[in-house]
C-alpha cells in the first residue's frame, strides 16, 4: 500500500466512525461558519455536493443559497467525467454512481432533456464558489479525494473558481503527498478554523 493509500485509508476510517450525533452538530458548525463567511454572501453562484455517509452535511448552505436568490449546482458523473448541473430543489436528485445523490435524468437518456440544467460557462468567475468534499485536506490548500481525480480533472487550469474544501477538523492534516495535476484549494472550511492558502477578503 502506498503512503497515500495509506494516509486515505486513515482519514476515511476517523471520519467514518465518529459517532453520527457528534457529526451532526460538527457539521451545523461548519454550515454557520460558511454562510456567514464574506466568500459565500459574496458569491452568485454556488457548486454543491450532497454528503454520503459522515461527510460533512452542507444542506443547510444550500438551502441558504437557495433563499437568497444564489444558484446552485450538483455534480454527476459520466464514465471518467464529472459534469454539474443546475438544482433548484433536492427533488431534482436521485441515487446515482457509488450511492450518490445526484441531478435526476428524469427517466432520460440524455440528462440535457432532464429537470436539471447544465452549468453555463459564465459560472465560472469570481462569484462562483466550489464546495469540495474529500477524505483529507492539510493547511497548505492540498486535498485528498476519494482516488477518482474527478474534481481534479474538471476544475483543472481553472484559477477563477474559489475552491473551499469542506471538512471536519479532523481530516487536517500536516501535510499531505500531492501531485503537480491535484486542484489546490483557495481554502478550507472546518467546524474551528478557515484554513486560506491566500488572503481572499
Amino acid at each position: 500500500m502506498t503512503q497515500k493509500q495509506e494516509m486515505r485509508k486513515k482519514y476515511r476510517t476517523l471520519r467514518n466512525d465518529m459517532d453520527r450525533d457528534l457529526a451532526e452538530r460538527l457539521s451545523a458548525r461548519i454550515c454557520r461558519r460558511i454562510s456567514e463567511s464574506p466568500l459565500f454572501k459574496n458569491a452568485k453562484y454556488i457548486y454543491a455536493y450532497y454528503p454520503l455517509g459522515n461527510e460533512a452535511d452542507i444542506r443547510p448552505v444550500v438551502e441558504a443559497a437557495w433563499r437568497q436568490g444564489k444558484r446552485v449546482a450538483f455534480p454527476k458523473v459520466f464514465g471518467e467525467e464529472l459534469r454539474f448541473f443546475e438544482v433548484e430543489d433536492f427533488g431534482q436528485l436521485s441515487e446515482g454512481a457509488f450511492g450518490v445523490m445526484e441531478p435526476s435524468e428524469d427517466g432520460e437518456s440524455d440528462p440535457l432533456d432532464g429537470p436539471s440544467r447544465p452549468v453555463p460557462a459564465d459560472w465560472r468567475g469570481e462569484v462562483a464558489l466550489v464546495l469540495t468534499p474529500g477524505v483529507a485536506f492539510d493547511r497548505h490548500g492540498n486535498r485528498m479525494g476519494f482516488g477518482k481525480g474527478y474534481y481534479d480533472r474538471h476544475f483543472a487550469g481553472d484559477n477563477r473558481c474559489v475552491m473551499m474544501g469542506v471538512a471536519y477538523e479532523l481530516q487536517i492534516a500536516d501535510q499531505l503527498p500531492a501531485d503537480p495535476f491535484d486542484v489546490v484549494m483557495s481554502c478550507i472550511m472546518t467546524e474551528r478554523n478557515c484554513y486560506e492558502r491566500k488572503v481572499l477578503y
